[in-house]
């Protein structure tokens, strides 16, 4: 915080001592130059003022009028700019009127005089006036350029920190959940292999624990850790769920973010028929090396197709990817009466 506060008290010392600048070389130019009024040779008192009258209505503008009413209101402000162009050029033919010669111009009509040197005053200050308003206008750009990618960098932060909250949330409601239902399962059931059940459940265990907080898990590993999900979801239903799991390709080759196929694969597991006619294909084509299809299809009950409440875990899917992989990843689905399917594509760099 002290940091951004800093850079931003060094961009305004910064853009003041420009204007200092810019400032101080036009002064030189209007003081040594005649502009447009012939001066006498003694007459650089009358100058300073001029141009000291000319910097303080023109900081007025840039410090309040421009910011107060250029956007708010246009044709306000185009009064009030033509209103000071017309001051600043009434008073510096007031100064010199003194010192003035119109015998330069070798007209004898002094008022026609009068009339052609104030307007080209008024021209050169619309121009002045238009140089140093720029100069603000391309500050304010800058900062509220700058404004925006820090309100930008800021936002992907939050988002970050929301997906690593939401993952972590999921991961923790469903692992005593699930672990709950198996307990409950061996409780229930003799017949089931203890020892088998307890390798499984080591296994699903030690990734939720320590795999899953990783940037990235092997897939070989994710792979297995889905597998025992299936065997175990099968095993604490009435009816079990015909999982074909098909693998294509060396899978060795590939790394993933941990539990990225969770949601879609809890899904189907979740929205397919209970009737002992429930069905789910899952396929992994990993013979494209850098390129990862993950398919998941299966048959969805008439109680699916009853509710269309969203699902949590799939909206962070969504942020997931969104995050780790951005223009790296397509997600498709498609549903009818039938099935519901996924076809999730990813270029791993």
């Amino acid at each position: 915080m002290k940091t951004e506060k800093n850079g931003i008290y060094f961009n305004k010392v910064y853009f003041l001592l420009l204007k200092v600048g810019i400032w101080a070389i036009f002064c030189s130019i209007f003081v040594n130059f005649s502009f447009l009024i012939p001066k006498c040779p003694n007459s650089i008192f009358q100058e300073f003022i001029v141009f000291f009258f000319l910097a303080f209505v023109i900081n007025i503008h840039t410090s309040y009028l421009f910011l107060k009413y250029s956007k708010r209101n246009g044709y306000v402000y185009i009064l009030l700019l033509i209103g000071s162009i017309l001051i600043c050029s009434l008073f510096e033919l007031f100064i010199f009127s003194e010192t003035f010669d119109p015998s330069y111009y070798y007209v004898f009509n002094r008022e026609k005089i009068l009339i052609g040197t104030f307007l080209n005053i008024a021209i050169r200050n619309l121009f002045i006036f238009i140089f140093f308003l720029w100069v603000e206008y391309f500050y304010h750009l800058i900062h509220l350029l700058k404004e925006k990618d820090t309100v930008y960098q800021k936002e992907i932060s939050l988002l970050i920190e929301k997906q690593e909250f939401e993952k972590n949330f999921l991961r923790k409601k469903l692992l005593p959940h699930y672990f709950f239902n198996i307990l409950e399962l061996v409780r229930a059931n003799s017949s089931i292999n203890e020892n088998e059940l307890l390798d499984k459940i080591e296994f699903i265990l030690y990734y939720f624990l320590v795999d899953a907080e990783l940037e990235t898990a092997t897939l070989e590993k994710e792979l297995v850790f889905y597998k025992y999900y299936i065997e175990l979801e099968n095993l604490r239903r009435k009816e079990k769920v015909n999982v074909n799991f098909n693998i294509s390709g060396h899978i060795e080759n590939f790394s993933i973010i941990p539990l990225l196929f969770e949601p879609i694969i809890g899904n189907a597991m979740k929205h397919t028929k209970w009737d002992g006619t429930g069905w789910v294909d899952i396929k992994i084509d990993a013979s494209l090396f850098p390129v990862l299809v993950f398919y998941c299809r299966n048959n969805i009950s008439s109680r699916t197709l009853k509710t269309n409440s969203s699902e949590s875990g799939l909206k962070i899917l969504k942020q997931r990817l969104e995050l780790c992989y951005k223009d790296n990843y397509t997600y498709h689905t498609s549903q009818n009466d039938d099935y519901y399917e996924v076809t999730l594509t990813l270029k791993l760099q």
